[in-house]
Parts: structure tokens; C-alpha cells; sequence
């Protein structure tokens, strides 16, 4: 057993780590709060936008977009949206495993596959199972903007205008409640690949009572409808980080307070046994002595 100065250093460590981890519990929802206000509010939007430009080019007779155009796989981009920082249970993992099972599923259909990371956390796991990120990105998830979310579609629009890739899939974290995320995958390129939004019946749009023709209206709502995409897969992400660490946070201080109390137990009794032997040596040599 550790003596009584080991078992009150480690009770006081422990004790400054649940101090830690409570207090990042606290920050952890704080932000939340916000962040799930946003992500609630950008999923409709950005659905809404999806069937909109479906049921504009499906009453335009078809009309279509280069950023609409379905063309045969051979390349296909996967941006996997993580965190920067850990300290949020298997949240990272679980994205990166969605990740690598859809990549795996690619390749055996015979396409090349090229990962984009979105947080150092994406990257580094990522290389840790064995597919390395072609790039990595930082600073989109846990404080998105929506400049930040334009400029990362700006980047991947061109190449897939260019014929560079075929196929752009996000990976996030699709954010159902405070205590309840999900892995889930977007298809971003080509616009409306798998809206679900989409595959309703498409509602009767009158481009007479629009000033704009039809081909520079799809022109300006297609990309917006492709960024508003990215940007609430991005807050959805945000808003599972920031419950995913309140959870592990919760978890951690719990397991360090259930620790201070064993240790305490266990000092108590140290304690009362050295103070118990104590007496009794006092005792016999007073009767030694007698």
C-alpha cells in the first residue's frame, strides 16, 4: 500500500484535474449553446436551398449546371470535417472511420479516392489508419464562419469544374440533439447528388415573374447552394465537438471525483492505522516501564 504522502499527492493531483476538466465542461457548454442555435438554423436553410435549385432547373425543362453535371467516377474527393483540439471522447475516430469506410468503398469500385482534412485531429488520424490527407485545414470547426466555409468551396469548385475530380463528399457530424451526433456524409459535387430535398416532387416556379433567365439565376443560386452546404456541415460538426466534450469532460470529472473519494478512503484509514499503532507503542511502553 502507498504511504499516506504518496496518497495525499495523488489526491490533491487528481483533485486539480477535476478542477480542470469541470471547468472545461463549463466552457464546453457555453459555446454550445451557440453553436446549436446555428446548426439548428442552417440545416433548413441550406435544405430549402437544395430543393429550390432542383425544382428551378426542373421547371426550366431540365435546365442544368456544369456544378449539376453527373459524369463517370474516377476521382473522388472526400473532405472530412474534424476537430483541431481532442478532449472529446471518439468524436474525431468516429468521423474518420466514416471517412475510410466510404473511401474503401470508392476504391473498390475502382476510383481513386483523395482525403481532405478539415481539423489537425482529421489529419492525424487519418494518417494513423494508413489513408494520409492530401491536405490539411485549420480553424474551420468549433468557430465557423461563413467566409472561411466560401473560401474551402472555392477551393474544390475548380477542380471540379476542371474535371480534376468527379465527386465531392463532406463527412460530418450531423448534430441531432445536445446528447445525440451522428456521423453522416454530404454529397457536395455535383449540386443536388443526394439532396433528399431533391428527390420530392418539384414545385411549379414561374421564371416570367423573375427579372433574371433561368441560366444566370442557376448561375449565381448554384454555388451559393453548394457553400451554404459546406457551411452548416461545418456548424453541425462545431455543435457535435462542443457536446461531445461536455460529455467526455462530464465523464472525466466524474471518474476524478469518484477517485478523490477511494483516496480519501483510503488516507482516512492509513491514517487512523498509524495514529491506532501509534497508541498501542505508547501504550506498551508505558506498561514496559511499569
Amino acid at each position: 500500500m502507498a504511504n499516506l504522502r504518496d496518497l495525499r499527492k495523488r489526491r490533491k493531483s487528481t483533485a486539480n484535474t477535476k478542477k480542470i476538466t469541470r471547468t472545461m465542461e463549463l466552457v464546453a457548454s457555453a459555446k454550445l449553446k451557440k453553436a446549436q442555435d446555428a446548426a439548428s438554423a442552417s440545416r433548413p436553410y441550406a435544405e430549402a436551398m437544395r430543393a429550390l435549385v432542383s425544382d428551378l432547373s426542373a421547371s426550366a425543362g431540365g435546365l442544368s449546371h456544369p456544378l449539376m453535371a453527373k459524369r463517370p467516377l474516377k476521382k473522388v474527393a472526400i473532405l472530412v470535417a474534424a476537430s483541431d483540439r481532442g478532449l472529446c471522447g471518439a468524436f474525431n475516430a468516429n468521423l474518420v472511420n466514416l471517412a475510410v469506410q466510404r473511401g474503401k468503398e470508392h476504391q473498390a469500385a475502382g476510383r481513386t479516392v483523395e482525403f481532405i482534412a478539415l481539423g489537425k485531429k482529421g489529419g492525424s488520424t487519418l494518417a494513423f489508419a494508413g489513408f494520409p490527407a492530401s491536405a490539411t485545414h485549420t480553424g474551420l470547426v468549433g468557430a465557423t464562419t461563413f467566409p472561411q466555409a466560401e473560401r474551402l468551396a472555392d477551393t474544390v469548385i475548380p477542380r471540379f469544374l476542371s474535371g480534376q475530380v468527379d465527386l465531392v463528399e463532406v463527412i460530418y457530424s450531423r448534430f441531432i440533439s445536445a446528447a445525440r451526433q451522428a456521423p453522416d456524409h454530404l454529397v457536395l459535387l455535383p449540386s443536388g447528388g443526394d439532396s433528399a430535398a431533391a428527390k420530392g416532387k418539384h414545385a411549379a416556379h414561374d421564371f416570367e415573374t423573375i427579372p433574371e433567365e433561368p441560366e444566370d439565376l442557376l448561375a449565381g443560386l448554384i454555388p451559393a447552394t453548394v457553400r451554404t452546404a459546406l457551411f452548416s456541415a461545418l456548424l453541425q460538426t462545431s455543435a457535435g465537438e462542443h457536446a461531445a466534450r461536455r460529455v467526455a469532460m462530464k465523464n472525466a470529472s466524474d471518474a476524478a471525483g469518484d477517485m478523490v473519494k477511494s483516496l480519501s478512503i483510503a488516507y482516512n484509514r492509513g491514517r487512523q492505522g498509524k495514529i491506532t499503532q501509534e497508541i498501542a507503542e505508547i501504550v506498551g511502553a508505558v506498561e514496559a516501564m511499569a
